[in-house]
């Protein structure tokens, strides 16, 4: 996912919240998530104040009975998201023309992510025109006619002279639903580029400045921002750069600091990567905790049906290995098991990216090897030992040491559920139909 750094330093103090076996460990978790929050480039004052309000939201659940580690859990969730965005904004295109400019610094993948802008809002039926207004960086307007091609949307521009360019050009808009600009950069915020995009901001008056900043600025996001927002009153924020190990939090705080909202973020280079920003759904990615969710609306949506009682045992950590081979079984239908092993929460890049081979080697070998069970071996994995091994390999065609890693696998999986097991998940399932 994006911001695969700062995520995995979060899910690990998650991890060690949820391991715990009581609240003593809350303190320590909350100094292992500042330090993830600051290494991550939060701004320190936004972790101090995110810190502090966290325990008081702790001592006062104290009032009201035992705090739970899922309730702890929660409060951190909470918080978080408070940080990131709050609620999702959209830009609200309440106008015909709607001209949106975008500006940023060299680097900052300004002219990709207008075509992909351009893409977004001409899938949903508006009529969109490029404006090409960078006339600073040689082959910027080349690069946008040939991504206007790929996408099919008109562009204009090709001179010398951006408010010129603007002037030619507005003859046409309103023969469009919305217009987007792309400035030129500069390495940074100086005289020559104050006085270019305010002089492109007073000919084009944009109902939207939309600034663009790539995701791995670290601190000098804030400062970046800070200055933008001073000088064009930023409307919105478009994070780029946000796949790969950026840390991200710089950016993040940067966006909350001045008011500003992130609306979108770019997940790769490719025209389709980008997607609208979630706060809830962004804050849920970076602690961990979308794996059931995920899975559950990509059931629902394909329509697959899924086994309820199977789910429900499995959400208690009382499953055996009948209702772990109809999950086996729910997942093949879902999708590859890259996906699949995307969605779990409580693995940073590299255990992921070893579960997901490894998975994927042995998904099919699991469910032959639990072909060739008994039904009573199935419902009481206990029963089984190693005669049972050495008859169940050699009638699976598997070697005893697979064997032994699917009863490992289904062992380690009914802790963890069991440990995890709380109102948060049984909310879930009560909202795709399923009551534990």
């Amino acid at each position: 996912m994006a911001f695969d750094s700062l995520a995995d330093r979060l899910k690990a103090g998650i991890r060690k919240l949820l391991n715990s076996t009581g609240s003593e460990k809350v303190e320590e978790v909350l100094l292992d998530i500042k330090a993830a929050l600051l290494e991550g480039d939060v701004d320190s004052s936004v972790v101090d104040k995110f810190i502090q309000k966290v325990r008081e939201d702790i001592k006062a659940k104290k009032g009201k009975g035992l705090v739970t580690k899922e309730r702890v859990l929660d409060v951190i969730y909470n918080n978080l998201v408070e940080i990131v965005g709050s609620e999702g904004q959209k830009i609200n295109v309440d106008t015909i023309p709607y001209k949106i400019l975008l500006v940023g610094l060299f680097g900052s993948g300004k002219t990709t992510t207008a075509a992909k802008l351009a893409n977004y809002y001409k899938k949903r039926g508006y009529r969109v025109l490029l404006l090409g207004l960078d006339t600073f960086r040689p082959a910027a307007y080349e690069q946008l006619s040939q991504l206007s091609k790929q996408i099919n949307v008109k562009i204009a521009g090709g001179g010398k002279d951006p408010v010129k360019i603007i002037k030619d050009a507005s003859k046409d808009f309103k023969n469009y639903d919305i217009i987007i600009g792309d400035s030129a950069g500069r390495d940074a915020l100086d005289d020559e580029l104050v006085k270019e995009i305010k002089d492109i901001r007073d000919s084009f008056q944009p109902n939207n400045v939309t600034l663009v900043i790539p995701a791995d600025l670290g601190q000098n996001a804030s400062i970046q921002v800070k200055k933008f927002h001073d000088i064009l009153n930023i409307n919105s924020i478009i994070l780029t750069k946000t796949d790969g190990t950026a840390n991200g939090g710089g950016a993040l705080t940067a966006a909350y600091l001045s008011g500003a909202k992130v609306i979108f973020i770019g997940t790769g280079e490719k025209i389709n990567e980008f997607e609208e920003f979630d706060p809830k759904k962004f804050a849920t990615k970076l602690l961990g905790l979308e794996g059931l969710e995920s899975i559950l609306a990509k059931a629902k949506e394909e329509d697959i049906k899924v086994n309820e009682e199977s789910v429900k045992n499995v959400i208690r950590g009382e499953f055996s290995l009948i209702d772990l081979y109809d999950q086996y079984a729910s997942a093949n239908k879902l999708g590859s098991v890259d996906k699949i092993v995307d969605a779990m929460p409580g693995l940073s890049g590299a255990s992921k990216k070893e579960a997901i081979e490894k998975q994927k080697i042995n998904l099919p070998k699991f469910t032959v090897i639990m072909d060739s069970m008994t039904k009573q071996e199935l419902e009481q994995p206990g029963i089984i030992d190693q005669s049972r091994i050495s008859r169940i390999a050699k009638g699976s065609g598997q070697s005893e040491e697979t064997v032994r890693e699917l009863l490992d696998q289904y062992r380690k999986m009914k802790t963890v559920m069991k440990m995890s097991k709380n109102r948060q998940f049984s909310n879930l399932l009560k909202r795709f139909g399923l009551n534990i």
